[in-house]
């Protein structure tokens, strides 16, 4: 019997209002129960200001530990709006109460409940049938076998189960030297991998290439000559033809950049929307992984302005005047100085 995954969405309580200010007047979901593969559209209701185009919506995992989806869309000028999201799927991750949080010069939330599957339901009664005859084979009746379904990926792996760890641009030889050197280290670390060596969480997996990758390189050494170094490039494709730099390096594939995210650095780089929203959409994209930067975060989230350069830098990214890798480097920046935590 199949057990279809279904997605409970519930409106649990009144809403809460954060600031005595709140320009939110109200908002809730079309419907109260989703299946996995469905869309929740929330619709709600604004103090319009022309001054504060924009209405920012975030939904949380439990705990507020991670962001299952974020968006950032304009408020209609009679006050309403409304946006749609795909319920389930990877950042959808655990049961329990995902916090909603709209933005709009002050906040609203709500609350609604995932439950990932359905109770299986007993099985339906077996009755007697009579077997059907076996058809005769021919050559007009053989199967099309041509349509058999892709093989799913089965890459999986220990890297970043801890945020930023390992680190890009620490080689594995850094950690087990620290592992075996340092007894507090040593036991950190078998406190968070108590089933695993320090070699299988930070090292590099054999290939046919004698000392490649080499425990002294850092991945971000590797991932650099790969995207730099053309002659470099074809020569990995040429030796690893089903796999990317990254699988080889452990980690997975970064995930590509909603749309979403480029319109938020323009729209925060011209002042469309404030640096709390423009935040909240780079953590979302550090904290699954879509972008993945080596600084060793601080914890804490300064309220200080985000300097102009990186203003200059969101615009220069969201217009394809700088690359990706440019624009990391300014969150970076912001990851050193504690203006974005990744947690």
């Amino acid at each position: 019997m199949t057990i279809f995954p279904i997605v409970f969405l519930l409106l649990l309580i009144p809403s809460m209002i954060f600031s005595a200010f709140a320009l939110v007047d109200d908002f809730t979901t079309d419907k109260s129960l989703y299946h996995s593969g469905d869309q929740l559209t929330i619709s709600g209701t604004v103090s319009y200001d022309s001054d504060v185009p924009f209405v920012t919506i975030q939904i949380f995992t439990p705990g507020k530990s991670n962001f299952a989806d974020f968006n950032t869309i304009p408020a209609n000028p009679d006050g309403s709006f409304s946006a749609t999201f795909n319920v389930g799927g990877p950042t959808w991750t655990s049961d329990g109460i995902y916090p909603i949080k709209i933005t709009y010069d002050g906040n609203l939330e709500k609350s609604i409940e995932y439950q990932e599957f359905l109770e299986s339901s007993p099985p339906a009664p077996k009755t007697e049938s009579t077997p059907e005859p076996t058809p005769e084979i021919t050559s007009e009746s053989t199967p099309d076998v041509s349509d058999d379904p892709e093989p799913v990926s089965t890459f999986s792996t220990l890297k970043l189960s801890i945020p930023n760890f390992p680190a890009l641009d620490k080689s594995p030889q850094y950690y087990i030297d620290r592992y075996n050197d340092e007894s507090s280290y040593k036991s950190w670390f078998d406190s968070q991998f108590p089933n695993d060596s320090i070699a299988d969480v930070v090292g590099y997996q054999l290939t046919h290439i004698d000392n490649f990758p080499a425990l002294d390189k850092s991945p971000q050494y590797y991932i650099d000559r790969y995207n730099d170094e053309s002659s470099y490039k074809s020569w990995f494709d040429s030796q690893f033809p089903n796999d990317s730099i990254y699988n080889v390096l452990g980690y997975e594939d970064p995930v590509s950049v909603p749309s979403w995210i480029r319109n938020n650095a323009e729209w925060w780089a011209t002042g469309k929307i404030n640096d709390s929203a423009f935040v909240s959409g780079i953590e979302f994209m550090l904290e699954h992984n879509i972008i993945m930067v080596s600084t060793n975060p601080s914890g804490n989230i300064s309220d200080e302005d985000i300097p102009d350069w990186i203003r200059n830098n969101a615009h220069w990214w969201s217009q394809d005047l700088i690359s990706e890798d440019e624009f990391v480097n300014s969150l970076e920046y912001l990851i050193r100085e504690g203006i974005i935590s990744v947690n």
